[in-house]
């Protein structure tokens, strides 16, 4: 899916929202959008099944355009940012082709893991066995974005693999596909937290790409577990100058294709 191997910024948070909020809407907007909220707690949401998170996405929907608020998450994207993945856009540029790079980087990924079950070791804190390495390697876009004519394709990685893989319905197999410690546990009541809080974790995804292509992209959630989808799943837009001076010619014969179905 991108850079497994960045640190996060363990103070993130409702204040990251807070930060971002502001920057595009201004601080009298989040005292009104506030106003009376008990302000969501990653630490102890899941104690209420993210009903704080439920009624503070409600109100910014309400109060903000779509396009606005899907801008302002994106760039929530967990607290992370391009720069920590800077070794990404040197690589990137000493390759000079945009399928090499993502093939080597899917080369590399898939021997991590490959090493990982061999060792017997973690993937924070996930146990790599046999049927979850086998999961991984039939989703390849799991590891590293794979290119479809101009758009990357990625899917993130289960929250729980084994958990997942042995769930016994579909309820419980979104639930342990879902990272978010804001919106996890409303999976399993009555009032899920909207899926336009999952284009935080597209931000996320696209923080690697943007990383080494060096600029801000444009994408969209294509699936997502709060959206009653079994996976979450996302699309990045290449852009044409990228498409045209780091993809070779003979990768260039899907572009038509692709766009006439846009």
């Amino acid at each position: 899916m991108g850079d497994t191997k960045i640190s996060y910024d363990e103070q993130f948070g409702i204040r990251t929202f807070k930060k971002e909020i502001c920057s595009e809407l201004g601080e009298p907007f989040w005292l009104e959008l506030t106003d009376g909220l008990v302000l969501p707690d990653m630490e102890t949401e899941a104690g209420c099944k993210c009903c704080n998170m439920y009624t503070f996405i409600c109100r910014l929907e309400a109060m903000a355009d779509e396009k606005t608020v899907r801008k302002i998450l994106y760039r929530v994207r967990h607290g992370i940012h391009p720069s920590q993945s800077a070794w990404a856009r040197e690589e990137f540029l000493e390759i000079g082709d945009l399928d090499k790079f993502l093939q080597k980087h899917l080369e590399t990924e898939t021997e991590r893991f490959i090493e990982l079950n061999r060792e017997h070791k973690d993937f924070y804190g996930q146990e790599i066995t046999d049927e979850v390495l086998e999961f991984i390697q039939k989703n390849p876009s799991m590891l590293a974005p794979v290119r479809h004519g101009n758009k990357l394709h990625c899917m993130a990685f289960p929250y729980n693999m084994r958990e997942y893989l042995d769930a016994p319905d579909d309820t419980m197999r979104r639930y342990h596909a879902c990272h978010c410690p804001f919106a996890k546990e409303s999976i399993l009541s009555d009032m899920p937290v909207s899926p336009i809080l999952c284009y935080c974790s597209l931000g996320h995804v696209m923080n690697f790409t943007e990383a080494f292509l060096g600029r801000e992209l444009e994408g969209r959630v294509v699936r997502s577990v709060l959206n009653k989808d079994l996976t979450c799943e996302y699309e990045i837009t290449i852009p044409e100058d990228i498409m045209t001076q780091y993809i070779a010619p003979r990768g260039m014969e899907n572009v038509i294709d692709t766009r006439k179905n846009e």
